[in-house]
């Protein structure tokens, strides 16, 4: 049960429970509220689904260069207390954000559920969401009716998935999925942190899917010593002592690994778009030109999955999961210098390393935040089509 007042904070686990109660009953006299998402992008078309439904959002003119986008949500009819209906938007708010590898917010309060949007509301809902819209560091704002359609559907497969996993199943993914929508909207202010959410997001999905058992190393002479022990009491202890301690050894670095090869693998990665696939989408929709596909072709300076071997590949994976534990333990940055690439998978950054007190000039290849967004979202998805219970 949801708090009375949630008074300008979120508890997730309350949104997880809202968006997809673990009973639903839905009374179908129940007065039906409305809710908000918060997006940076123009939505021109109402998005159905089994059981609510977004609307085009309304843009909101802030100063200077900003502006709000606020998309009405209708929300099913077990959302029938308006104090508490706004915990739905935001497990929706983190969906959306999961799917469209966008920022996504909803508001913290429940103030303007039951009412019809005015100027005031309006203007309450834009300031919690504001929008670069023109300048460096502008959103894309413009959304063609291609991706448009490619973002419904992955939004209806996923909540269709959503619903129909076991309801522990559920929480667990929803879980992952926060991780990813606050990667998302930490971004601009932090790449690090967000970078690390990113990994953590899979992080937790492959400790249960991928068994530390099935990827132990077993050493050469184990079986060796384990005979030897059968013999020698003060063996044995060192040997029992030997085997504790490597099943303490959760190898989740390697299950992260293995969990990405299974669930992602690079022949995957070119399901990727290209950074600017959207805006020469929307310039041919616009003008029924075609002259602009040269930029989301490949560039002769590009490096893309195939042009890599599987040992690139593993270092890659392991690099990413080294660079997390170091934000995680030291508060060290990812080596990546552009937060916001032009090239479709990776970047190769030059990077400067002490080493013993010597500096080192390394050429390193780096997966770009948008491949490593692709590979939780397609990992995650994969992974949850495999728990559906049919």
């Amino acid at each position: 049960m949801s708090r009375a007042v949630t008074g300008d904070h979120v508890l997730f686990n309350e949104c997880i429970t809202m968006f997809r109660p673990e009973n639903i009953e839905i009374k179908e006299d129940g007065e039906q509220l409305n809710g908000y998402l918060l997006l940076d992008f123009r939505l021109n078309e109402t998005l159905n689904f089994r059981y609510f439904s977004i609307e085009p959002s309304i843009e909101v003119t802030l100063p200077g260069a900003y502006s709000a986008f606020v998309a009405p949500v209708k929300l099913p009819k077990w959302c029938n207390w308006s104090h508490n209906a706004h915990l739905f938007t935001i497990a929706l708010a983190a969906i959306f954000s999961f799917v469209s590898g966008r920022p996504v917010k909803a508001p913290r309060d429940g103030l303007t559920n039951r009412e019809q949007l005015t100027g005031d509301s309006l203007g309450e809902l834009a300031v919690q969401f504001p929008v670069i819209t023109a300048g460096p560091g502008a959103h894309d704002t413009r959304i063609s009716k291609k991706s448009s359609d490619d973002l419904y559907k992955r939004l209806q497969e996923i909540t269709e998935v959503l619903f129909s996993v076991s309801y522990k199943q559920y929480i667990t993914a929803m879980q992952s999925i926060r991780l990813v929508h606050l990667a998302h909207l930490n971004k601009r202010d932090d790449f690090g942190l967000a970078y690390y959410l990113l990994v953590s997001s899979m992080e937790s999905l492959a400790g249960k899917a991928i068994k530390s058992k099935t990827i132990a190393n077993k050493h050469p002479n184990e079986d060796v010593w384990k005979k030897v022990a059968e013999n020698d009491a003060d063996f044995a202890d060192l040997f029992h002592e030997y085997i504790a301690e490597k099943g303490k050894n959760k190898l989740i670095g390697k299950r992260f690994e293995k969990f990405i090869l299974k669930y992602c693998p690079p022949n995957q990665w070119n399901d990727l778009q290209h950074p600017q696939e959207n805006s020469v989408s929307y310039i041919e929709e616009l003008t029924g030109n075609r002259q602009h596909e040269w930029i989301t072709k490949k560039q002769w300076y590009e490096i893309y999955p195939e042009d890599l071997t599987d040992d690139e590949i593993s270092k890659l994976l392991k690099d990413l999961y080294v660079h997390r534990s170091n934000f995680t333990h030291r508060g060290e940055n990812p080596p990546h210098q552009h937060p916001n690439s032009h090239n479709r998978f990776f970047d190769g950054d030059t990077v400067i390393r002490n080493e013993n007190g010597d500096l080192k000039i390394l050429e390193i290849i780096l997966p770009n935040f948008q491949l490593i967004s692709f590979i939780s979202n397609r990992s995650i998805t994969n992974y949850l089509k495999e728990k559906v219970i049919k």
